[in-house]
């Protein structure tokens, strides 16, 4: 019996386990229902680090230099840089085909930046400022939820 790595078994689970998650986006595709998914599976700040790749990708595309992209974005210059040497060797060819032409990036990249101030900055704890409006927001949302549960068994 051939000897098989580790890291080798690492990578056809990994390869396997990504294949079973785009199955499950192709099939909410289908049904009309990817953004409901996609809704329901991202938090918000995953929402926005999203945005953020792809308006990355968008201004790589338009040949703006890395130090503007990170300026506009709020983003680590060394994290532009990063995905601009991908950019480069090719690696997100099927995101600028199947992605970026059909949708009008523009409009992302300009959400993006003029947020309405809730944009974290850069920096380390950039992101505490979203994460704890988020945690607010959730623990207001499971105390009326009780609350209301409590008034409707009181009935």
């Amino acid at each position: 019996m051939p000897h098989i790595s580790k890291r080798k078994l690492e990578e056809k689970y990994i390869r396997d386990l990504f294949g079973e998650i785009v199955f499950v986006f192709e099939r909410a595709g289908r049904r009309g229902e990817l953004k409901q998914v996609l809704n329901q599976l991202l938090t918000s700040t995953e929402k926005v680090m999203l945005a953020k790749r792809l308006a990355v990708i968008a201004m790589l595309a338009r040949d703006i230099p890395i130090h503007d992209i990170a300026k506009s974005l709020s983003m680590s210059p060394s994290t532009v840089d990063i995905m601009s040497l991908k950019f480069e060797t090719e690696s997100y060819s099927h995101v600028v085909k199947s992605g970026l032409k059909k949708t009008d990036i523009g409009d992302i990249i300009r959400m993006i930046q003029t947020v309405g101030g809730i944009m974290p900055s850069m920096g380390k704890g950039r992101w505490k400022f979203l994460d704890d409006s988020l945690r607010k927001e959730r623990i207001a949302s499971r105390i009326k939820a009780l609350e209301k549960k409590r008034k409707i068994g009181k009935k």
